[in-house]
């Protein structure tokens, strides 16, 4: 008895002592993530293919064959003619349909899988089966390589979830298209990088390496991706009961409304303190359920926390925002994000979820084709990109979450983001890939001279920079002021875009080692956001 006493109290005093130092409790090493190109034999473990034509197609990497029995996808921005010519207007046009008006078509879906072996067309299929497929994604469906999403069926037209390449089964998944990247693996390595980061018991979609038949033609590398959905394998939320209006959810903050009847507003939406033109959609519980009593509570909840956050009570009170949210899961997200550079996050694309007994989580995380220097517009490798957008710039106003993000970040440099492993983990991706990079740029290699694909599939600098670079003098006429801006323009679009794969890994992996050593020396700096002095005001007040 006296033996188990003295447990006790040093039970009590080892907790005391970490909530009192702040220790991090958060994302382990022990992450259950399936690394396809260290999992999978690459082309120099199968050694020559003795099964196939020298004229057939045969990779190492997994095969999906879609059909679309002669209908053209939907889902492209829509265009119209101007000045006799062709024109693809924003996405607030909307965009192509199906001829009977419909978002979706449907297709047949194959995928050959042959584990341990080259794959080929003519294969047996691991999985067959119908779908419905659109194109997705915001300013990616304007590429000429775009993104999918299908949705399984099965002959009833119910859904048909299904293991593909050996990910958990499910009805939904996103064929992501790598266009813009020139590297092809940005998406793969990051999400896989992110799931360390964010640890075991958050959400990080799978992904998968695979090339795509489309109608009989080769379209390239793509990478399958898992949708962000509630469901017992992917966000496992307690399920909406119908007719009760506080419930779990699901919500994503996006620039453009994909359903307009799914927003909701919140304390930011009225102060106008979110990004740009954003709004809040809530994607669970589904669209059927939501009632006004369902989006009220949506919105109360993040309002509640809003209005603490933007409130002096979060100077006075500093750690009275743990009672909100989940805080290793708020500074998991900041670091990975700030890390690559994302700066779609508070902008597009950016997704919270909440369970009905539980605090508001971020993420999960989701499109990272843009990072790393990947931008349209240029991005500074050393400047936070984050510390001053949406939420975050309230919650490093607190000098205990700041500081959390400070040891976090030390702490991962040392694993999952320290800086050779990094490097080695991208040349290991390549080398697995092998020829398919081959393969891919003969489709699309003509993307790699910026002026065969227009403005928007290709980075580009900025007015105020070309102003900059072009040779501009006072009394210019008109014309050679035009002339000398549109040669300074088309200099910056060849400087800014990669002429060969081999050039887009490099500048990838030179941004990288930059962006991970200015961190280590300035992460420190973030306390600047929660010193006293920058509040003083305010406080008072």
């Amino acid at each position: 008895m006296r033996y188990s006493t003295v447990i006790y109290l040093a039970s009590i005093l080892t907790l005391v002592v970490i909530v009192i130092g702040g220790v991090y409790i958060g994302a382990s090493d022990d992450v259950q993530r399936h690394h396809q190109h260290l999992e999978r034999p690459s082309e120099a473990d199968l050694g020559e293919c003795l099964r196939c034509s020298d004229n057939e197609f045969c990779t190492h990497l997994p095969i999906i064959a879609i059909d679309t029995f002669g209908q053209t996808i939907p889902g492209r921005p829509i265009a119209f003619e101007y000045g006799g010519r062709v024109v693809e207007a924003g996405l607030e046009a909307g965009v192509t349909t199906a001829p009977d008006g419909e978002s979706e078509i449907e297709v047949s879906v194959r995928v050959i899988d042959n584990h341990g072996d080259w794959s080929h067309v003519t294969d047996a299929s691991a999985h067959e089966s119908m779908a419905t497929m659109r194109i997705r994604g915001n300013s990616s469906r304007f590429f000429d390589k775009p993104n999918y999403r299908i949705h399984l069926t099965d002959s009833l037209g119910y859904n048909n979830p299904l293991p593909l390449l050996g990910m958990n089964s499910h009805h939904e998944w996103a064929l992501h298209g790598p266009f813009l990247d020139k590297t092809l693996m940005r998406n793969y390595v990051w999400m896989n990088i992110a799931a360390e980061v964010m640890g075991p018991d958050q959400f990080v979609p799978e992904v998968r390496f695979f090339e795509l038949i489309l109608n009989g033609e080769y379209r390239g590398v793509y990478v399958l991706v898992e949708t962000i959905r509630v469901s017992p394998e992917r966000i496992p939320l307690n399920r909406h009961r119908q007719g009760v209006g506080v419930t779990s959810y699901l919500a994503r903050l996006d620039w453009h409304t994909h359903t307009p009847e799914r927003k909701t507003y919140t304390f930011n939406t009225h102060t106008l303190r979110l990004e740009g033109r954003n709004t809040l959609e809530v994607l669970y519980p589904r669209l059927p359920y939501q009632n006004d009593e369902v989006l009220d509570y949506v919105a109360r909840s993040i309002s509640i926390i809003e209005r603490l956050l933007y409130s002096p009570e979060i100077i006075w009170y500093s750690r009275i925002y743990e009672q909100y949210i989940d805080v290793n899961s708020f500074v998991n997200f900041f670091i990975i994000n700030e890390f690559i550079g994302n700066k779609d996050l508070f902008a597009g694309s950016t997704f919270f979820h909440k369970d009905v007994r539980g605090r508001l989580v971020a993420g999960p995380v989701w499109d990272f084709n843009n990072v790393m220097n990947n931008f349209m517009l240029d991005a500074p490798y050393d400047e936070f990109m984050l510390a001053d957008r949406g939420w975050y710039s309230r919650l490093l106003a607190c000098e205990e979450f700041t500081n959390r993000v400070i040891r976090r970040w030390h702490d991962l440099r040392r694993g999952a983001l320290a800086e050779e492993r990094l490097m080695q983990y991208m040349q290991d991706v390549e080398d697995w890939l092998g020829s398919a990079i081959d393969r891919n740029f003969e489709v699309w290699g003509y993307s790699f001279d910026p002026f065969q694909v227009n403005s928007m599939q290709r980075r580009r600098p900025t007015y105020d920079a070309v102003r900059e670079r072009a040779d501009i003098y006072e009394g210019m006429s008109a014309r050679a002021y035009d002339n000398a801006m549109r040669e300074a323009n088309h200099e910056m679009i060849r400087e800014m875009n990669p002429t060969s794969f081999e050039e887009a890994v490099a500048w990838h992996r030179e941004f990288t080692i930059a962006r991970g050593r200015w961190l280590d020396d300035y992460i420190v700096t973030l306390r600047q956001f929660s010193h006293p002095s920058r509040h003083a005001l305010w406080t008072l007040q």
